[in-house]
């Protein structure tokens, strides 16, 4: 089965009224675009093009594992983590006995699944927080802090701790409970960043920045334990689970399993729950959160990552580099983020997609072939793509 799937963006308030509209010619709303969803998760699923109010859930009379979003980002989402398989099946389970209802905004586990995420960037200059900074660096700011201002002395005791996986834990705890954030606010804006490290002064100016857009919110202390990432065009984040990360802004493809489980920790208005945030987070350190895409034949890339949820890959067709009988792990979305591409399965189906413009591919094809001129990316799952 090879059929054409549509869907209309989230207006969720963080997201951006002009980054998808400029980047895929689609019109403009007097809403945020914020994120537009290919799959059959509940929550937006995607529709069968050409068969009235048929869902793609309906059409395949089956669940997919993984889900694909295009995601733009004016303002920063909340600082997060995503359970794993384990703990969202407790969680699931424990919400469920205490009577805590499912769309209660009070609720951490809204399915039992885990939640890995890849985030590719489709323009440079993508910015997100991934994971605890390298010891020495996390270290080294939090002390050079602590000696520029007096009210910044419980960075010192900090700095101390965040040389071990147990004093970091210790560190988000008390950084999400503290009564002080403003104090700490206010000393970091009188501070002389001409006497900082390079890297301090970026951690500076971004929790000055994220203030100025939740003043108040205790992740903003959050922010200065997290590599700062900005992405170039086609560089990814990997994010599994347990990665306390958080996206700042930019325009990209989430490739993810498909659940609904979000832990928050900061920068937003919702539910936060520390102790299940603390028990969720991996307190190791994330040295090189970067993941570039592996050439796996001319035109065909794969984001190497470390999970059996998805896999993902990018391809690049033009009239002279076709891709001809590749073989189909599994099930795929495939969506199209520049040009016009022709997708052939080996069951004589055809559909060319444009910008913004989705199919979904059953594995029951075996092979598919991607010809024309165009971008697209494709998330599936199982075994290795091959020509």
């Amino acid at each position: 089965m090879l059929v054409r799937i549509t869907n209309q963006a989230l207006d969720y308030p963080w997201g951006s009224k002009t980054l998808i509209p400029d980047y895929f010619g689609i019109a403009e709303t007097e809403k945020p675009m914020a994120e537009i969803w290919y799959g059959t998760h509940p929550v937006s699923p995607s529709m069968a093009e050409g068969i009235p109010e048929r869902t793609l859930r309906a059409l395949i009379e089956k669940e997919l594992p993984f889900l694909v979003k295009i995601l733009a980002a004016a303002e920063p989402l909340s600082i997060q983590v995503h359970p794993d398989s384990f703990k969202a099946r407790a969680g699931f389970d424990r919400e469920n006995a205490a009577g805590i209802d499912i769309v209660s905004p009070q609720r951490n586990y809204r399915d039992s699944r885990n939640k890995p995420e890849l985030l590719i960037a489709l323009t440079d200059g993508f910015q997100a927080l991934c994971g605890f900074r390298p010891l020495p660096e996390r270290s080294n700011i939090l002390l050079q802090l602590s000696r520029l201002d007096a009210r910044l002395l419980k960075f010192a005791t900090w700095a101390e701790l965040a040389t071990s996986e147990k004093g970091l834990r210790v560190i988000l705890s008390e950084m999400l409970e503290s009564t002080e954030v403003n104090t700490f606010v206010m000393a970091l804006k009188e501070l002389k960043l001409s006497e900082l490290g390079e890297e301090a002064i970026e951690a500076v100016k971004l929790a000055l920045e994220l203030c100025e857009k939740y003043p108040g919110d205790n992740g903003v202390l959050v922010s200065i334990l997290l590599n700062q990432v900005v992405l170039s065009e086609g560089e990814a984040i990997y994010l599994p689970e347990g990665n306390l990360h958080a996206y700042i802004q930019g325009l990209g493809i989430e490739v993810m399993a498909a659940s609904d489980n979000v832990i928050r920790g900061g920068l937003t208005s919702k539910h936060i729950d520390v102790a299940e945030l603390l028990n969720i987070t991996e307190f190791t350190e994330l040295t090189n959160p970067v993941v570039s895409p592996k050439p796996l034949a001319q035109g065909l890339r794969n984001y190497p990552v470390p999970t059996d949820e998805f896999l993902v890959y990018r391809a690049q067709v033009s009239p002279s580099n076709l891709l001809i009988d590749l073989d189909l792990p599994g099930d795929a979305i495939l969506l199209c983020t520049q040009g016009e591409v022709a997708v052939s399965s080996s069951l004589d189906e055809r559909e060319v997609i444009k910008r913004s413009e989705a199919v979904y591919l059953s594995g029951a094809a075996k092979k598919f072939s991607l010809t024309g001129s165009g971008t697209v990316f494709m998330a599936t799952q199982s075994k290795v793509v091959t020509g």
